[in-house]
């Protein structure tokens, strides 16, 4: 009866060894899912589909976006991974949002893109199935700039993020992708945030922007304290992830300088 027992528990075992092999065998190599993939700069785009009108020139935008952060590296190649694929964008455990990133790759996930149009259109059941959009360049260089933050610093990286979401990476990421660097508009983004702050929000909060596609009011926000901690305060990236100030200190910082 020990024996039995004993075999069942190998097999079982092997079982779950086997699939966790094949599983990081396709989650690492995206090439193995897609049936095409396309070459555009330093990013191999995966998909399954013909690419649309407009996917060069956005993508191209996106590298131009994140080549401004002060720890872009040139020889960084991103993969890109579409979802036109059934099985891959839903192999990360984490897997969320309208898109997401991990070690070098960028995956499209709970969004429909048009690179045609430049914006990723997206329902979600905790936003009353309110339809919005996201700016595809952005979006993408947002993601693309996590993927620059990963092969700065992976450690850092990994160990801030499993399973939690850090205000200083997404910051950091969306003061670069929405191109705030050095654009002396940092008063006026604050007083637009505490406006759009006090409004009745459906869902996510969030406020439009006048090409009609969203702006994350929490990562706006995450982003203004990265802007005054880097043009203000002179921080680089490195500095301000070993800052162990709390987000809540930082901010009422950022706004009582504001008011000077």
């Amino acid at each position: 009866m020990i024996r039995i027992i004993k075999k069942i528990i190998l097999s079982a075992l092997s079982i779950l060894g086997i699939s966790f092999l094949i599983w990081m065998v396709l989650l690492l190599n995206p090439n193995l899912s897609y049936a095409n993939q396309t070459q555009i700069e330093n990013v191999t785009v995966f998909h399954n589909n013909k690419l649309e009108k407009g996917t060069e020139s956005i993508i191209r935008n996106a590298l131009s976006i994140i080549k401004n952060s002060e720890i872009f590296d040139k020889n960084l190649e991103i993969q890109l991974c579409l979802n036109d694929d059934k099985i891959y964008p839903n192999l990360h455990p984490f897997a969320g949002a309208t898109a997401y990133a991990f070690l070098n790759k960028t995956v499209i996930y709970a969004s429909k893109p048009s690179f045609r149009n430049n914006y990723a259109e997206f329902t979600w059941e905790i936003n009353n199935h309110e339809v919005r959009k996201w700016n595809l360049t952005s979006l993408l260089a947002h993601e693309f700039t996590h993927n620059v933050q990963h092969n700065h610093n992976p450690k850092y990286y990994i160990k801030s993020t499993l399973g939690n979401q850090n205000w200083k990476l997404e910051g950091h990421a969306e003061y670069i992708a929405r191109q705030f660097k050095n654009d002396v508009k940092l008063k006026f983004k604050i007083q637009k945030y505490l406006t759009e702050e006090n409004k009745e929000h459906v869902g996510i909060p969030v406020f439009k922007l006048q090409d009609g596609t969203i702006q994350s009011l929490s990562y706006f926000k995450y982003a203004l304290v990265v802007q005054y901690l880097m043009e203000e305060k002179k921080l680089n990236f490195d500095e301000i992830c070993k800052l162990e100030i709390v987000l809540d200190d930082l901010y009422k910082e950022m706004i009582d300088w504001s008011k000077k």
